[in-house]
């Protein structure tokens, strides 16, 4: 990756980061707001993504190596939270609850962050297929799905 491309990403990832901290912060408002857990869940998801991205920021000024073991440590973590996530969801899914008209809006409009986060990185995951970082930023935006969980919940 030439200088001119490792700054550019690094402008990109940073970017993502304030985004999902923004939005974090707009769903976790609304999920207080109607009282919704499985908004404040996602909130929490943005919140982390933002961490995350916050990290590889870091650490793209770091030595490969060092990347490379933050990015086992991040993959971990990642994992870890799909997994309870899902577990979490489940357990909406299976209360049945009735689902305030706010989680359509909350939704879509983190569906609408979580896409426009896969278009500010799709060009870094595509050019660069056999690099760990590139991969690291693509685990952060794949919440799209949950956020279709969340808008046909409210349908």
């Amino acid at each position: 990756m030439s200088l001119a491309e490792h700054s550019t990403l690094r402008r990109a990832v940073f970017v993502v980061a304030l985004l999902n901290l923004a939005y974090f912060g707009v769903e976790f408002a609304v999920a207080l707001a109607i009282g919704s857990v499985s908004l404040f869940a996602d909130s929490v998801d943005f919140l982390e993504d933002a961490s995350i991205n916050l990290l590889i920021f870091i650490a793209l000024s770091w030595s490969v190596p060092r990347r490379a073991v933050l990015g086992m440590v991040l993959a971990g973590i990642s994992a870890y939270s799909r997994f309870r996530n899902a577990v979490d969801g489940l357990g909406q899914v299976l209360a049945a609850a009735a689902a305030a008209p706010s989680h359509l809006l909350a939704g879509t409009g983190a569906l609408a962050v979580n896409l426009t986060l896969r278009v500010i990185l799709a060009r870094f995951i595509a050019g660069h297929a056999g690099s760990s970082d590139p991969r690291g930023i693509s685990v952060c935006t794949h919440d799209a799905f949950a956020n279709i969980a969340i808008i046909g919940r409210a349908s």
